[in-house]
């Protein structure tokens, strides 16, 4: 590879890893923790669960109480049998029944103890493993936080490509180079290339299936084209179990068991185990049940089978036997079960709790490097000072989840019962703490002094954590090992090797790696900085008098490691024009989802040719220039490129301008709208630089 080509990977490689790194520490912090939710919802309720088989739930027992308090005449009706909890899911879509009263056209959504058939409402049965679950792809950000996991997933998949080609010839010889004592550059370097490299298939794994489950939409615009726009065939191909089927009339026969369905189903095959369960048109004469299941996974990897039951045919149906492979249903699967570790036992969910620990340490080390590469004497005090700044956030937002998350588990644990609405309870405690401490760590501007301190509390609040269990709730460690409450027993000593690792570590990070730093070998004056930048104005002022130490300056900033090519600029410019463009595909594909059809007026079921002649005009000359400015450079070149640019700008800032006069309301495309065009113009700007050099 030659140089130029080298510096536009590596450039690329750092730009999209900072961009995304305090974002991807969070997803892959949260996750790690998310793998153990059932359990840390049980630690936090405190009680003794006794597994139960998804055919061993009396479940006409519960729909005859559901009935009875919700009327279900009409509803189509979804479990999630969550058996290690003791707990079933409910969803309770509205009647389709016109002759439905009131109570009848109500939506719910709740859980359903198994054994006392207590019912609690989502933000009642809300538990920390369901925040953090949440928080790995930022559920919270209503709408807008799924997709940008999304997206960060594709960046980070990005990084991990151009991370391996930067350092493809180095890999080796850093892995087995690994030395703690050396420079504090050099050992952040080693060591990120060579855990890197050992959690690369995990990464890469994550990065691939993060994608494809928060950016699903995308899913739907290959496959508009293969259906012709037949959602409703798409539907049923991709998730059958959710097809929806017409409301015809109460039927007057008395209604099947489901205990029954069941336990038959659950016998047709050796180790099959219920997961969901679904119920069309409850109480009519078209109603029909539905079963998924699962085999174990050590006895086939995807071994997913589903039944039904219609009361018209009056007899079970195999829809998918699980030792057959339908690869539209099962691919899902496999994603599912890489991306969850819902796959052999604990000790795979342990395996992958570790590997994403290690990515967290990665993207610092990754941070680290950046900071450390980016204060030189060379460098003006501004950029000295936007670097450390930008260091010092990120590591206050992702060092200060450790002593956040743990402090949070002894809250949940004290405060366990005493709130209704504990999905409010456990944002505000967590985001505010979070926010204190992150504030805290950002202004006192010392990274090594945050790092020590989130350790040492990390340490501190991990070993409270199964004391405060065992004074709360009588759960000791001793007698959840003795009464093989093993969920409870297992978080507690999860904390404890967690508060150890982070004790040593604590001890191990001593004074005089502090001193290594770039940033104790050339300090800043925080107290002085005014007087900083006014002495280097009127250094600038002096060097700027003369053209040619002006072209030296210029010269000296391309050198300087933070500097981005022009090409590289192009490159990201194109490509975000390129997002811009898929981002508003997937806002007028939104319909799908809230008008349920994407059928226009005089539409035939087949893409004209003119919306083919759009897509190819805009996002595939976007993504044609991008990919050629990486190998072309001749002055013909950068005319062409520089005219489209010009057209695809105007374009853009008229679409903005029709947008507010024929949309107002939308918001989101106003916004996508607004920054493409915002991005084209700095595109335009950025061609006519790069047009100008060496003519």
């Amino acid at each position: 590879m030659n140089k130029r080509n080298h510096n536009v990977l590596f450039n690329t490689h750092t730009v999209s890893g900072i961009v995304i790194s305090f974002a991807l520490y969070v997803i892959f912090f949260a996750g790690a923790f998310a793998l153990f939710r059932e359990e840390i919802t049980i630690w936090e309720e405190g009680k003794t669960k006794t597994h139960i088989e998804g055919k061993d739930i009396d479940y006409d027992h519960i729909l005859k109480k559901l009935d009875t308090e919700y009327e279900l005449t009409g509803r189509d009706i979804q479990f999630n049998i969550e058996t290690q909890a003791n707990k079933l899911y409910v969803s309770m879509d509205v009647s389709k029944d016109s002759l439905a009263s009131e109570k009848g056209k109500e939506y719910h959504y709740l859980y359903l103890d198994i054994n006392s058939l207590e019912t609690q409402s989502y933000t009642e049965y809300y538990s920390l493993g369901e925040f953090l679950y949440r928080l790995h792809f930022f559920d919270q950000f209503s709408y807008i936080g799924i997709y940008l996991a999304g997206f960060v997933s594709l960046f980070f998949l990005f990084a991990i490509v151009t991370g391996v080609i930067v350092h493809w010839k180095k890999i080796i010889p850093n892995f087995y180079a690994f030395n703690p004592r050396a420079t504090l550059k050099r050992l952040w370097t080693d060591a990120h290339t060579a855990l890197g490299i050992i959690g690369l298939p995990f990464q890469f794994i994550f990065a691939i299936t993060g994608v494809y489950f928060c950016l699903s939409l995308l899913v739907l615009i290959p496959a508009n084209f293969l259906y012709n726009g037949d959602q409703d065939k798409l539907i049923k191909d991709l998730r059958p179990e959710s097809e929806v089927i017409e409301w015809v009339k109460k039927t007057d026969q008395n209604i099947p068991e489901f205990n029954q369905f069941a336990q038959q189903a659950s016998d047709r095959w050796d180790n099959f185990h219920l997961k969901k369960g679904f119920i069309r048109n409850y109480g009519g004469t078209n109603m029909k049940y539905i079963l998924n299941g699962e085999l174990e996974s050590d006895q086939r990897f995807i071994g997913k089978g589903r039944l039904s039951y219609t009361i018209t045919k009056g007899k079970i149906e195999v829809e998918k036997d699980p030792y057959k492979t339908v690869y539209k249903e099962d691919v899902q699967r496999v994603l599912g079960r890489l991306h969850f570790a819902d796959y052999g036992n604990i000790a795979v969910r342990i395996a992958y709790f570790i590997l994403a620990l290690i990515t967290c340490f990665v993207i610092i080390t990754g941070v680290l490097i950046w900071i450390e590469a980016r204060n030189k004497k060379n460098m003006s005090i501004s950029q000295r000072l936007y670097t450390a700044k930008v260091g010092h956030i990120y590591m206050a937002i992702c060092l200060s989840m450790l002593p956040v998350t743990a402090l949070a588990f002894i809250f949940v644990k004290i405060s366990n019962g005493y709130f209704e609405d504990k999905l409010t309870t456990i944002y505000y405690f967590y985001f505010i703490t979070w926010l204190i401490t992150i504030l805290f760590f950002r202004f006192k501007r010392d990274n090594y002094f945050t790092n020590k301190c989130s350790l040492l509390l990390g340490a501190i609040f991990g070993f409270l954590i199964p004391i405060i269990n065992g004074f709360v709730s009588g759960n000791w460690i001793w007698d959840t090992y003795i009464n093989h409450q093993f969920d409870i027993l297992f978080i507690d000593l999860l904390w404890i090797i967690i508060a150890v690792f982070s004790l040593i570590f604590y001890f191990k990070i001593q004074p005089q790696v502090k001193e290594q730093s770039a940033y104790n070998k050339n300090p800043i004056d925080y107290k002085n900085i005014a007087s900083l930048k006014e002495e280097e104005r009127q250094l600038t002022s002096r060097e700027n008098i003369d053209s040619t130490l002006a072209s030296e300056s210029l010269e000296t900033e391309k050198n300087n490691s933070n500097y981005i090519t022009m090409k590289t600029k192009i490159i990201i410019l194109w490509m975000f024009i390129i997002l811009g463009f898929m981002f508003h595909h997937i806002y007028g594909l939104a319909t799908v989802f809230f008008n349920e059809s994407v059928f226009i007026e005089g539409s035939t079921g087949e893409t004209p040719f003119w919306a083919h002649q759009w897509r190819i005009l805009m996002e595939g000359l976007a993504f044609l220039f991008a990919v050629l400015t990486v190998q072309l450079s001749q002055k013909w070149f950068r005319w062409v490129s520089f005219i489209w640019a010009i057209i695809v700008a105007l374009f853009n800032v008229y679409h903005v301008a029709e947008a507010i006069m024929h949309e107002a309301s939308n918001y989101s495309e106003i916004w996508i709208l607004l920054l493409m065009a915002v991005a084209s113009i700095l595109l335009v700007i950025n061609l006519h630089k790069w047009k100008k050099e060496n003519n």
